[in-house]
């Protein structure tokens, strides 16, 4: 059995998914406020920048839509979405 780099992968009521580092970044620089937590299941409830309320609740790995996957950078565990392409610059005809 191979260890994962993180514990516990959450899949957000705004349709996003979330490594647990990534929700303790976001409550510790403030971009997220904690509100509650439910013990079975196992969720937990956030306030937003936006003053939205999220709920994270913990999913499978293994269920992570098409397209998703989870990159590792110095041991930090992030969900990336591969199938949004980057901005292109605007280019200005030459000619």
């Amino acid at each position: 059995m191979v260890a994962l780099p993180f514990e516990t992968l959450f899949e957000g009521s705004d349709g996003q998914y979330y490594t647990d580092w990534q929700v303790r970044r976001r409550l510790r620089t403030g971009e997220w406020i904690f509100c509650m937590q439910q013990r079975a299941p196992h969720r937990r409830l956030v306030e937003t920048a936006d003053d939205a309320l999220l709920l994270l609740a913990p999913t499978d790995p293994e269920e992570l839509p098409t397209g998703l996957e989870i990159r590792i950078i110095e041991r930090r565990a992030r969900v990336v979405d591969t199938r949004r392409v980057p901005p292109r610059e605007s280019r200005q005809p030459t000619g």
